[in-house]
This record gives C-alpha cells, structure tokens and sequence, in this order.
C-alpha cells in the first residue's frame, strides 16, 4: 500500500510539477524501487491516446513515471504543425509515441504512414495502434535506406530497442535480424499516394541514407518538412541544404534559424524550404525571428511560391 501511495506521489512530481531541476535525480534513485509489478502496463497520457509499456527498456519505463516521451519539445512542434488532412510519416516508429501524437493531429481526413523494421518494435507498434483503433495509420514493417533489398538490423533481444541500427557500433552488442529495405521515393512512387507534408527520421545514424533515397520527394513540388536526428550533421547538412533546404535547431524551448548545423548542439533538428508558403505560413509564429532571417536570405533562396 505505501509502495503504491509513493510510486504515485513520485509520478506526479515528475510529470506535473513545472521544475524540472532535480528531477533527474529522484528519477534515478526511486524508478527501479517504484516498478509496479509485472513487465507491461498500458497507460492513457494527456496527449490523448494510450500506450502498453515495456518497462524493462529505459526509454519506455521514463514513459510511465514522467508522464511523456523525453521529445516533449518535438512533440509539441507538431502539435503546433501538424493539421487535420496532412500526410505525416514516421521513420523509425519504434512503438510509435509520434505516431498515434500525428494520428490524433491529422485526423480521419488525413493519414500516418509508420515505418519500423523490427519484429518486436512492429509488434508492440501494432498493439498501441489497436488499442486505438488508429484507422488512419499504415504501419510498415521496413527499414528505409538508400536502396531496396536486405539488410542486416542489429538490436537488443525481446524488446522495442529504440537503439537499433543497421550500423553495427563497437560497444553495442545486440542480437540481429534481416529487414527488408526500400527508399522513400521507391515507396511513394509504390503507394500512389500523395507526398507527405512532414517527415520525422530516427534510424540511429542512417539518417543521410535515408535522404539519399528521396531526392525526389525532397525537390517536388510539395516538399516535405523534415524532423530529423542530427547523428551525422554533416552529411544530412549537406543533402539538405543542395535540395533547398534551411535547418532550425531547438534552444531553451524555442526553435532559432541554424546558420550551420556543424554548430548546433541539439540532437533534432527541423529543416524546411523557404521558397514553400506552406512551410513558411506553418513556421512564421515557431521559429523565432524567422522572418529576420528569412529578409537577411539573398532573394533567390526565399521567393514566393504558391506551394
């Protein structure tokens, strides 16, 4: 009864007190004293769905006491972003907290494509979208590269790792398994659907071969904006930037123009075009002083545009 009375009084204080200061430190010392009994729980969060944790994978069990996924910042861009009839796909879905955020954001009018290699990630992503009843979400059970075929995915055993990778790392010893692999213009050329208004990559250092493989959905003429995991700044920094794009990186809350993702420090960053009104009537009252920047752009990078 005490264990209870505590573990409820702890996740309160995490999810609902306004500082975070120390935080941290009552998450380290009690989460593991705190555990309810059993490995799965399936809890309902304020964004308005319900999620069955494992809380034997980190990531997850931070779910269950903080009340919110540690992206909370990303999450509220797109619930700032996305709107009803919008087109979101999600690469590297894992069990898809950003998913069923985007389900309940674009609505029945609109669609969520969820793409997660990983049997078991695709087997707990598949149970969250049940209990749900997301009909307005296609989950796909492959890896997204630079190229269709095979690769080997390297992951830790019976469990939604959001670490997998097909980039095997010195000090990650994982179990592995074979996905199948496309690109994302090989895919929307497949689907015969329309191009997404917004993309989110996660692939654990993947993320420029990705890009690499939708060139053409990037230079359309309904470009995507793109949430993406800076793990190899340079390379997705350049891709970026030859197809037209402009990055903006997360500082204290607030999302600020990038001059060089090289210098940013944060690990996501937004990247967008300027010559899209879309993106620019989506983006005028989020990144700050967006306009400022935009004035200061030499005037072929930022003309108007009716897309």
């Amino acid at each position: 009864m005490w264990q209870n009375l505590i573990r409820k009084f702890v996740r309160l204080y995490l999810s609902r007190f306004p500082l975070r200061n120390g935080k941290g430190r009552v998450y380290d010392a009690l989460n593991e004293k705190l555990l309810p009994s059993g490995r799965f729980i399936t809890i309902t969060l304020h964004h308005g769905f319900r999620l069955k944790l494992d809380l034997s994978e980190p990531a997850q069990r931070k779910i269950y006491f903080f009340g919110d996924y540690d992206e909370r910042h990303e999450i509220t861009l797109l619930r700032r972003i996305l709107l009803p009839g919008d087109i979101f796909w999600d690469v590297g879905a894992n069990i898809g907290f950003y998913t069923l955020t985007a389900s309940t954001l674009v609505g029945p009018e609109g669609r969520v494509v969820a793409f997660e290699p990983a049997a078991y990630a695709y087997e707990s992503l598949s149970t969250n979208l049940s209990l749900n009843a997301c009909a307005n979400v296609q989950p796909v059970q492959i890896a997204l590269s630079d190229y269709p075929g095979q690769a080997v995915l390297h992951r830790r055993a019976d469990c939604a790792d959001g670490g997998a990778s097909l980039i095997l790392r010195a000090d990650y010893h994982a179990d592995t398994e074979e996905v199948t692999t496309t690109t994302l213009d090989l895919f929307l050329a497949q689907s015969g659907s329309p191009p997404p208004t917004f993309i989110k990559i996660d692939v654990e250092g993947l993320e420029g071969n990705v890009l690499s493989g939708g060139q053409n959905i990037l230079q359309g003429e309904q470009p995507p904006l793109i949430l993406i995991e800076m793990n190899d700044p340079d390379s997705i920094g350049a891709i970026l930037t030859a197809a037209g794009y402009q990055g903006a990186y997360l500082h204290r809350r607030r999302w600020y123009p990038a001059r060089s993702p090289a210098q940013v420090k944060s690990r996501n960053m937004l990247w967008f075009r300027t010559d899209s009104r879309l993106h620019r009537q989506r983006l005028t009252s989020i990144i700050f002083t967006l306009e400022k920047y935009l004035s200061s752009l030499p005037l072929s990078s930022h003309k108007h545009s009716g897309k």
